[in-house]
This record gives structure tokens, sequence and C-alpha cells, in this order.
């Protein structure tokens, strides 16, 4: 009896095993992993996320890269403006913009500076601004000096004063090179009584001398009395007439100088009667357009009476010149600058210390 229970509620147990297992809902595991689709999901979500990060950063440096680029470029012009600004103050004679004013008939004597200088100053370029300095002699004991100190001093040579007239002469170039960028740039030329070794220059002549600033190369022979152009005057034995020779020519200054046409500011009307350098026919003249205005000068001149052409201005000598400076860059071809990249226009004021025939 006690052996068949056994074996009956061992049955029963065996049955409800099987049993309960079927008719209770299946557990689900405790671990899932991804679908493909939320895969995707995840990947273009986080794709976005450091998609956007990476745009950020990049447009960032681009910024920061153009304003570098804008801050160099309005730095350097900064530095040429007061570089130029400097030898102004040293300068005793100062042309107008008429003076360098030169037409392809100009008259034989006219005033036209830059026709009586070597080519490179005309050939896609424009000279800006010109003026005499004094310059000290070459420190060279064969050259000039060791002449001077000699028993026979070289004619014409102010040994006296150990110095010489230099004429300098700024110029916007845009002449084609595979050094500068395609912006304008400003070159500057130096014409010296002496090369560096002490040696006359062809073509030079010593405007304190003649006296003739105002229409150098030309001037009165002192023989005759005439008129004439002083380069090839007999007073001048010893040189070598004609041109100056383009060696070395004009030295880059500062690339990276607008050359767009643009709305310029124009010289002060009220006061003090200014010449603009150069003219808008100089221009013209030279390929640039009425309205480059990147670089140019206003020069004090001596009031004109009403109706007065333009080529009749005069310096106003005497009394110190005054000249105010433009100077805008344009950081176009710099890293990070796409387009047009011109730069605010720089301005400065300079009184020339230098002065011929002081007026107390």
């Amino acid at each position: 009896m006690a052996n068949h229970d056994f074996f009956s509620r061992l049955k029963s147990h065996l049955l409800k095993s099987r049993v309960k297992p079927a008719l209770l809902p299946k557990r689900h595991s405790g671990t899932k992993g991804f679908t493909l689709l939320e895969l995707l999901v995840t990947v273009a979500i986080a794709g976005g996320i450091i998609s956007g990060l990476m745009y950020i950063v990049v447009e960032l440096m681009g910024t920061d890269q153009r304003e570098a680029s804008r801050s160099e470029t309005q730095r350097e012009m900064q530095m040429a403006m007061d570089y130029i600004s400097t030898e102004l103050r040293e300068a005793v004679y100062i042309y107008t913009g008429s003076n360098l004013e030169c037409p392809a008939n100009a008259a034989t004597g006219a005033i036209c500076l830059t026709s009586y200088l070597p080519a490179s100053l005309s050939n896609d370029s424009v000279p800006i601004i010109a003026f005499w300095k004094q310059q000290a002699f070459p420190d060279t004991t064969a050259g000039v000096r060791g002449q001077c100190y000699g028993s026979t001093p070289p004619a014409g040579v102010s040994c006296l004063t150990g110095s010489s007239y230099a004429l300098i002469v700024y110029s916007l170039s845009k002449a084609p090179s595979t050094i500068w960028s395609k912006n304008a740039r400003i070159t500057r030329y130096a014409f010296t009584e002496f090369d560096t070794q002490g040696n006359l220059n062809r073509g030079y002549v010593n405007p304190g001398a003649f006296n003739n600033f105002a229409t150098w190369p030309m001037g009165k022979d002192a023989q005759t009395g005439q008129t004439t152009d002083l380069r090839n005057a007999a007073v001048l034995s010893g040189r070598t007439p004609g041109t100056p020779v383009d060696t070395p020519g004009p030295v880059a200054l500062v690339d990276f100088v607008d050359v767009k046409p643009r709305q310029a500011t124009v010289c002060p009307s009220e006061g003090v009667n200014y010449s603009t350098s150069p003219t808008d026919k100089t221009l013209i003249d030279r390929g640039f357009g009425s309205n480059v205005r990147s670089f140019y000068a206003c020069i004090s001149i001596r009031p004109q009476p009403t109706g007065s052409p333009a080529t009749s201005q005069e310096v106003n000598t005497g009394v110190n010149q005054d000249v105010i400076l433009y100077l805008r860059g344009n950081a176009d071809g710099r890293p990070g600058i796409i387009g047009d990249g011109f730069l605010p226009a720089l301005e400065t004021r300079v009184l020339s210390r230098g002065v011929l025939g002081k007026t107390p």
C-alpha cells in the first residue's frame, strides 16, 4: 500500500513538471543585441555630430587664418607707410602730381621728371611721389671721399658738405612676376650721385649746385646762360651724359597693395592747396585707370590764380612742404582669403624738415 502511494505521487510530480513549463509563458533572455536598423541609425547620428563638430573646427581655423592674413597684410602696409614717412621727413624738395605727368609727345625741356629716368619706372608702373633728399658720400677711401681729400677735388662735387642729393621715387607697380602676388606692389628707386664704390653715376646733375630742383635736369648752362639739358652740358666734364643706368633698378618695398578701382578719398580743399599725385591723366596713361587710388599723395603747393592750368602747379618753396599719404592693402592671395580681401586705407601726414630758401 505504501509503495502504491509513493509511485502515485512520483507519477503526479513528473506529469506536473512536464505540463507546467508548456502552459507557462516563455521567458526572454536578459541580454539582447542591436538590430541592423538600430546600428545604422546610431552610426548616422554619431556621424552627424562628428561632422558638425569638424565643420565648426574647420570654420574656426579658417576664420583664424583669414584674420591672420588680414592682420599681416595691414601690418606690412603700416610698416611701409612708416618707412616712406620717415624718408619724406628728410626731403628738401617734393614734386607735385603735375611734375610727374609724362605724355608720349612731351616737348623737349618740359618738366617731366620720369622721362629722364630709367624705363623700368614706366613699364607697368606709375610714379606716386618723388623727392630729393641729402645723402652722405659713400664711405670708400678710393672713391669720392679720397678725391675730395686730395689736391684736385672733382669738379661739381660738394666736397665741403660731405653729402650730395639723392632722387627718391616711390611707384605703384603691377608688372607681371612669378615672385610677387597678383596685386600691386610699391617699389623704391634711388638715383644717387655716386654708386656704392664712390664712382660717378651716369646722367646725374647736382641740383644743389645748379639750383634746378624744379626743372631737373634742365637748367641754365654756366657758360652760355641758356636753358639746356645739363646732363650734356660742358660744365659736367668727367661725367657720362645720358639716362641713368637701370642697375640697380626699383626695389620692391611691400607687396599686396590693392590695385582695383575704388572710390578714393579726395585731397583736402580748405586751408591749404594740395596737388594730387599721381594725377588722373598719369594713371590713365600708364594703364591703371583713374579710380585706382590705393596709394597716392596730396602735396602742398603754392596757391594758383583762378583759371590756371594744372600744369602750372608749383611747389611752395621757402616753407616746409606738407604731404598726406594714403595706402590700402589687399590680402587676396594670402592663405584663407577667397575673393576680394581689400582692407581699410591708412592715412598719415608728413611735414618735411628740409626747406629750400627758408622764409623766416
